[in-house]
């Protein structure tokens, strides 16, 4: 794996779990599961607002732009979290939820 590609995992990460906090999850995990050369993070809550879970699919499920793999966060900035999470979205391929019972994965 590059320190690119690395570098690139650790935003996602950093975005999921600030975007979560800023609104109000205060309970949540996050792995990242290597499987047959593709790299998923699983985001794993006990339950979330409809609204919001459709403002992630909404802003997530967008097509993906290798450019801001390189320059994204760079352009941005710190800035607001939801103006960063819409970046989030051009550096994924795609986003699958399941509710269960006990979960929201």
């Amino acid at each position: 794996m590059t320190r690119q590609e690395i570098r690139i995992q650790t935003r996602i990460i950093h975005e999921l779990s600030c975007f979560m906090m800023m609104n109000g999850q205060d309970a949540f995990s996050i792995s990242v599961e290597k499987q047959q050369g593709r790299t998923h993070f699983v985001l794993r809550l006990g339950s979330i607002e409809a609204p919001l879970l459709e403002r992630i699919k909404e802003k997530v499920n967008q097509p993906r732009e290798i450019e801001v793999e390189t320059y994204g966060w760079e352009l941005v900035g710190d800035h607001d979290t939801k103006s960063e999470f819409k970046i989030l979205g051009l550096l994924v391929d795609y986003m699958r939820v399941e509710c269960t019972e006990d979960a929201v994965v």
